[in-house]
């Protein structure tokens, strides 16, 4: 897969190491237990990242199907639990999986970000 030269780079707001960075942000809310702007970050970074699964849309469907399949899963992935972090953070029952979801998001997120990358020599 290409990837925009401008990802990661510049004022984007929805570039690879902005999400990155948005993403690792959320542990330390999290952390802090402010339930209210953990749900509006991970939210925010919900909005970002569709945003970025969107604009690559087009480069994702040019990669060999099975290729494609792994990211779109990944892609989904992420979203999935982005929202489970949202709902848990709106929920902000005792004890709270914030924090480990917020983790797990970090985690997927770079994973899946390194993923798309790495995919960019596959054609």
């Amino acid at each position: 897969m290409v990837v925009d030269p401008s990802f990661g780079f510049g004022p984007d707001p929805f570039g690879h190491d902005r999400i990155i960075e948005m993403a690792h942000e959320l542990a330390g809310v999290a952390n802090k237990g402010d339930h209210r702007r953990l749900s509006l970050d991970a939210a925010v970074l919900l909005e970002a990242f569709v945003h970025h699964v969107e604009i690559e849309r087009h480069l994702v469907l040019r990669l060999p199907p099975i290729t494609a399949r792994l990211v779109e899963n990944g892609q989904q992935r992420v979203v999935d639990r982005l929202v489970s972090l949202v709902l848990s953070a709106d929920l902000a029952e005792e004890p709270c999986s914030c924090g480990e979801l917020a983790d797990e998001v970090a985690t997927l997120i770079e994973l899946q970000i390194v993923s798309e990358e790495c995919d960019q020599f596959d054609l």
